[in-house]
C-alpha cells in the first residue's frame, strides 16, 4: 500500500510504486539501481517526493509519498535491541541537483536511529548523485551525532556494501551497556510571531519555553514566523503548518505550542495540518496554575478560568455532532452532542461562580475584622518569578510573628494561592503582608476574572509594593505589564512601592533605567538580605503617614470606649486619673473623630 498524499496522482504511477513491494533487493548494497530508477522517474513525474523503507532483508516494507519539497519521514522498526539501530534504511527523492542530507533527514536518522538514511537528486526524472549517513557509535553507545557520506555519482551506488557497513555498526554497540530510561517528558516544538509589546520574538519564545518547562514539557525546537497578517485559518499559514508537520515528524515532538491565542477553528485546521497536540499560550498558562492550585479557592478559578476558556472553542466534526437519539420514535429536533457539551460546561460555570462568590464573602468578613483591628495590609504584586516568595519568606524569617514560609523556587508561577503574615515593623508597629499571584505577559482575561476574589486583595490593601527583577532587561515591559493588570482590576491609583530586586547580580544600566522612569523605588535583594529594612522603613513612612497621636480623657461612665479602642488595637498608654481614664491613642483621622469629644486641649 502506498501513504501519504496519493490525490490527483494517476493510477499508472501509484501502479508502479505498488510494484516495487514485490521486489527483493540484494541486502549487500545500499538500494538496487532499479528501485532507484523507478522512484526516480515517478517522483519528477508527479512532482513529488518518494521515500521508500527497506529492511535488513532486502524487502521494502513502506513506501511514503510527499509534496514537492519533502517527503515524510514516519517511524517504523524492526530493532531487536532497545539499544539498537532500527533495521531499516530510509531512501528517498530530492527533486533538485543538491543530493546533500538536508537537517530534517539528518535529525530523522538521529531520532528514529534508522540503519542508514539516502538522499538522491533528481533532475528531470534521472538520478544524477547521492548520499547517504549513518550514526556515529562511541565506547558502545549511539550518540545523537551522524556521519554524513557523499555526495557521490549515482553510478557508485551499489559500490556502498551495506550489510559490511550495518554489520560493523552493530558490533561497536555495547548492549551489555546500561539501560537508560527515555524521559516521560512531553517533547513540544514553539512557534511564535512578532509583536509590539516591547518583546522581540526571541525573548517572547524563550519565556514561552519556561513555562512549557514549567509544565513538564521539553522543548525540542523553535520555530519563528514573520508574518505581518495574521491568517484566519492556519494563524502562521498553511504552508509554514505544513513545514512544520515535516519537522514534527523529524523530531518526534508530541505537541505544538503556540506563543499566541488561537481560536477553535486555527487549533482545528493546525492539529490536523501538523498531526499532533496543538495548544496556545493561555492553554499553557491555565495547565501551570491547574498544577500549582492547592487551596479549594484556587482549585475552583482555575477551573472557573479553563472552563470559560474552553467554552467558545468547543468545535466537533462528524458523529460528535450527530443527535442524541437516532431510529424509530426518536427523530425530532433534540439536542446535538455539542450543545449537550456546552449546555453542561455554562451549568458548571454558574455552579463556580456561586461558590466563588462564598469565598469572596469570607474573604470581605477577614478585611473588616482586619480594618476593625487597625492592622494596615501591604499586598505584594509583580511579574513571575520576580522573587515575590523569597522576599516575604525573608521579611517572615527576619521581622515576623509566624516563621511558616511559602514555595520559592526559580520557575514561573511557583506562588499561587495568596497567603498573608504579620510583620513587625521597626518601630514596634504590626502590618500585614499579603503575596499574590505573580502576572505575565498576554494573562488570560479569564484568569484575570476567575482571580478577582483573590486579586481583591491588592485592591482592598492599604500600600502595594510592586516587586521588580532588577537583573532582567526586559525589566521595564514587566513593570508595564503588570501596571495594566493593576489597571484592569481597578488598583491603579493605589499607592505603590517599587522594590527593585536582585540588585546584588543586576547591572548598574539596568537600574538607573528604572529609576529614571519610576519614583519611589528602593533597591533590595531579598536573598542577600540587602536593604530590607530600608523597605520597611519606607513601609512604614507611607502607611503610618497620616497617623495622628491624641489624647483623650474618658469619664469612667464611658469606660467600655477604652475597651473599644482596645479592640482597634491603637492605644499606645493609658492613666487612671480623678476625672477619668487618660488615653493616648495612634490612629486615623475617621477613629479621632469619632471620639473627638473627649479630646483633651
Amino acid at each position: 500500500m502506498i501513504y501519504g498524499n496519493t490525490e490527483g496522482i494517476k493510477k499508472f504511477y501509484l501502479d508502479r510504486l505498488e510494484a516495487l513491494y514485490e521486489f527483493d533487493c540484494d541486502k549487500n548494497i545500499l538500494v538496487p539501481m532499479e528501485v532507484v530508477s523507478t522512484i526516480s522517474e515517478v517522483s519528477y513525474s508527479i512532482n513529488r517526493e518518494i521515500a521508500v523503507y527497506i529492511n535488513r532483508r532486502g524487502k521494502i516494507i513502506n513506501i511514503l509519498i510527499g509534496d514537492n519539497l519533502t517527503a515524510p519521514l514516519e517511524f517504523m522498526s524492526e530493532k531487536r535491541s532497545d539499544r539498537g539501530l532500527n533495521g531499516i534504511r530510509c531512501i528517498h527523492t530530492h527533486l533538485s541537483e543538491d543530493a546533500r542530507l538536508s537537517t530534517p533527514d539528518i535529525t530523522a536518522l538521529i531520532d528514529m536511529k534508522f540503519d542508514t538514511m539516502v538522499a538522491i537528486s533528481v533532475v528531470e526524472g534521472i538520478p544524477k548523485s547521492f548520499s547517504f549517513g549513518y550514526l556515529k557509535i562511541e565506547e558502545g553507545q549511539i550518540k545523537n551525532e551522524a556521519y554524513i557520506e557523499g555526495p557521490y555519482s549515482i553510478d557508485d551506488i551499489n559500490n556502498v556494501n551495506f550489510l559490511e557497513l550495518v554489520t560493523d555498526l552493530e558490533k561497536r554497540i555495547e548492549y551489555t551497556a546500561h539501560e537508560v530510561k527515555p524521559s516521560d517528558k512531553e517533547r513540544v516544538i514553539l512557534v511564535g510571531c512578532k509583536s509590539d509589546d516591547g518583546y522581540s520574538v526571541e525573548e517572547s519564545l524563550e519565556e514561552l519555553k519556561e513555562l512549557a518547562e514549567t509544565a513538564g514539557a521539553e522543548v525540542v525546537y523553535k520555530v519563528v514566523q514573520n508574518k505581518s497578517k495574521i491568517d484566519p485559518a492556519y494563524f502562521i499559514g498553511s504552508g509554514k503548518a505544513r513545514e512544520i508537520a515535516l519537522l514534527r515528524q523529524s523530531l518526534l515532538a508530541d505537541a505544538v505550542i503556540f506563543d499566541d491565542e488561537l481560536n477553535g477553528v486555527q487549533t482545528r485546521n493546525l492539529e490536523e495540518t501538523i498531526g499532533c497536540k496543538v495548544i496556545d499560550r493561555t492553554t499553557l498558562i491555565l495547565d501551570i496554575f491547574a498544577q500549582r492550585a492547592k487551596s479549594m479557592e484556587g482549585k475552583l478559578q482555575v477551573e472557573l478560568a479553563q472552563l470559560k476558556y474552553r467554552l467558545p472553542r468547543l468545535t466537533g466534526l462528524g458523529q460528535v455532532l450527530s443527535r442524541t437519539g437516532g431510529g424509530i420514535g426518536t427523530r425530532g429536533p433534540g439536542e446535538k452532542k455539542l450543545e449537550i457539551d456546552k449546555r453542561h460546561i455554562r451549568e458548571r460555570i454558574y455552579d463556580l461562580e456561586k461558590e466563588l462568590e462564598k469565598v469572596k464573602k469570607n474573604r470581605s468578613i477577614q478585611r473588616e475584622k482586619r480594618k476593625q483591628n487597625e492592622i494596615p495590609v501591604v499586598a505584594f504584586v509583580g511579574y513571575t518569578n520576580v522573587g515575590k516568595s523569597t522576599l516575604r519568606n525573608k521579611l517572615c524569617e527576619l521581622y515576623g510573628k509566624d516563621k511558616e514560609k511559602v514555595l520559592e523556587a526559580n520557575m514561573l508561577f511557583a506562588t499561587l494561592d495568596t497567603t498573608t503574615r504579620i510583620i513587625t515593623l521597626p518601630s514596634g508597629r504590626d502590618v500585614l503582608f499579603s503575596d499574590t499571584v505573580g502576572f505575565i505577559r498576554k494573562l488570560p482575561h479569564d484568569l484575570v476574572e476567575a482571580f478577582k476574589s483573590t486579586l481583591e486583595e491588592v485592591v482592598e490593601s492599604d500600600l502595594i509594593v510592586h516587586v521588580v527583577d532588577g537583573s532582567n532587561e526586559n525589566a521595564i515591559v514587566q513593570i508595564e505589564t503588570v501596571n495594566k493588570v493593576l489597571r484592569e482590576i481597578g488598583a491603579e491609583n493605589k499607592e505603590c512601592i517599587l522594590a527593585i530586586n536582585k540588585i546584588d547580580i543586576a547591572k548598574e544600566g539596568n537600574i538607573h533605567a528604572i529609576k529614571a522612569k519610576y519614583n519611589n523605588c528602593v533597591e533590595i535583594s531579598a536573598i542577600k538580605e540587602i536593604n530590607l529594612d530600608l523597605l520597611l522603613k519606607e513601609v512604614e513612612s507611607r502607611i503610618f503617614s497620616k497617623i495622628i497621636t491624641e489624647k483623650l480623657l474618658i469619664p469612667y461612665t464611658e469606660a467600655r470606649i477604652v475597651s473599644a479602642l482596645h479592640e482597634l488595637n491603637c492605644v499606645k498608654s493609658e492613666e487612671y486619673l480623678e476625672d477619668g481614664i487618660e488615653v493616648v491613642i495612634e490612629t486615623t483621622e475617621d477613629i479621632i473623630n469619632k471620639y473627638k469629644k473627649f479630646l483633651q486641649k
